[in-house]
């Protein structure tokens, strides 16, 4: 993740965030590569992973733009991605709020879950845009938690505790980290006003279940956010370690938070 330190709740040196990495990797990947693919990326390609988290996309995009093309995936914390080993891959610190990237360089810049955490999103899209190749693309996937919600087969009480513990979520990562649980919505209108041509968007969502890939990322997140949810006062350690438990129960069943992918292309002049 690519932000202002003081921003993000998650901390990729962590054991528990490296298995919360790997688990958006298995839940997003697929889709964040159709979305790729369509735009055309190929051979010969420069590309930038913006936040690029624990590296899956910028492993792929170093096999799908070799030989000759190149990848530039940058983190405020690279703990994760020094692990990777791909001769035409560079890892840089990288602090999207305030460092440049090298100006009309890539063909493709791509961030997933980035952009939701910056409180004013648009005021690092110019520089961004800037750092494109005239007919380059910028590819942004956010969620939109509007979809989370529990199956109304649950069991009414479990489903209660669960849906509270979506909602505490979302209150404390907007108090603390700036975190906007709906930008989903607002990106690809972001990226037109930010003057991008051919501005397209989808979205795709899914079911969760308890001791599934779904479940788990919900419980480490949860994990997470334990002690700072019992320091604001928002949950009980009980209610948490409760709705944490729900999580590996296959009985849990949520539908996923809403992932907009958005593109727009850089005109050329």
């Amino acid at each position: 993740m690519t932000t202002n330190k003081h921003t993000y709740a998650f901390k990729n040196a962590l054991d528990a965030q490296r298995e919360r990495l790997r688990t958006l990797e298995t839940l997003f990947d697929p889709g964040t590569i159709r979305c790729l693919e369509a735009r055309g990326v190929g051979p010969g390609w420069r590309c930038a992973e913006v936040g690029a988290g624990g590296g899956s996309i910028a492993a792929w995009l170093c096999h799908r733009v070799a030989p000759q093309g190149s990848v530039l995936a940058t983190d405020l914390d690279t703990t994760v991605l020094r692990e990777l080993a791909h001769p035409n891959l560079e890892v840089r610190v990288h602090d999207l709020l305030t460092d440049d990237l090298p100006r009309g360089e890539f063909d493709l810049i791509h961030l997933r879950l980035v952009l939701a955490w910056l409180g004013d999103p648009r005021s690092v899209l110019p520089r961004l845009i800037g750092a494109l190749r005239p007919g380059g693309w910028i590819v942004a996937e956010e969620m939109d938690f509007a979809s989370a919600g529990t199956d109304p087969r649950m069991e009414p009480g479990a489903s209660a505790l669960f849906t509270r513990a979506i909602q505490e979520h979302h209150a404390l990562l907007a108090a603390q980290n700036r975190f906007d649980p709906f930008y989903g919505r607002r990106v690809a209108g972001d990226l037109a006003d930010a003057g991008l041509a051919e501005v397209g968007c989808q979205g795709r969502t899914t079911m969760w279940r308890g001791g599934e890939a779904g479940g788990r990322i919900w419980r480490l997140t949860l994990a997470q956010l334990r002690e700072p949810m019992i320091a604001a006062g928002r949950m009980t350690a009980s209610e948490i370690d409760e709705a944490m438990a729900l999580c590996d129960d296959p009985r849990l069943s949520t539908l996923a938070p809403v992932v907009m992918a958005a593109w727009g292309r850089r005109a050329v002049a």
